[in-house]
């Protein structure tokens, strides 16, 4: 197995995004430092030091620093934390089709930027349609993480496992509500409805 580089994370008890990194790690067995920079000055200097600025969370994996919670770049920056979902058998999907969001469709749905996902046609019984996400609706963050296309809900798909969850922001008729797509436990063979993320 590919050897994980090291990994150090700047932090506040305060911080919930911190809070969402470290359970991140945690979900995905990746072993990291934590440093607490409300505590140790020469952390909070060494911290400044790297990215000029003293906002939290600041990671870092191995020689590359990111400032913010970003699971697909973690996902990216650590193959071998992806890697721990595709060991364990088929990936999940949510069972939609999905278009990344063009600025004409933010105007008509009354958005203020192209950022999120159209929703398509679901596959019934799947997990978007057993959250509750129609066809139409707008997936605009992740939890508190704004969502900016498809590529990056395929990533972020793509590194859970059967059994996990996934808390999305939705947009519909005007009004942001929040809803909580499972993934099976075990994955059945695809059918061949169109399943893009």
């Amino acid at each position: 197995m590919q050897q994980q580089p090291e990994v150090a994370i700047y932090s506040t008890p305060t911080c919930q995004y911190c809070a969402q990194a470290k359970r991140w790690f945690r979900e995905h067995g990746v072993q990291y430092s934590e440093f607490d920079v409300s505590r140790d000055p020469n952390r909070a200097s060494e911290m400044y030091r790297l990215t000029g600025q003293g906002s939290v969370p600041v990671i870092r994996v191995g020689g590359q620093v990111m400032v913010g919670f970003d699971p697909l770049q973690l996902a990216r920056l650590l193959p071998s934390a992806k890697a721990l979902g595709e060991a364990i058998g088929a990936r999940v999907s949510l069972g939609m089709a999905a278009q990344s969001l063009t600025a004409e469709r933010a105007s008509e749905v009354g958005l203020p930027a192209p950022f999120g996902v159209v929703v398509g046609p679901i596959r019934e019984g799947g997990p978007a349609a057993l959250a509750g996400i129609q066809p139409g609706d707008v997936i605009v963050g992740i939890g508190s993480y704004t969502l900016q296309n498809l590529a990056q809900l395929q990533g972020i798909v793509g590194v859970r496992n059967p059994g996990d969850s996934l808390t999305l922001k939705v947009w519909r008729d005007g009004q942001e509500r929040e809803v909580t797509v499972t993934f099976p436990a075990e994955t059945p063979a695809p059918a061949g409805a169109a399943a893009t993320s």
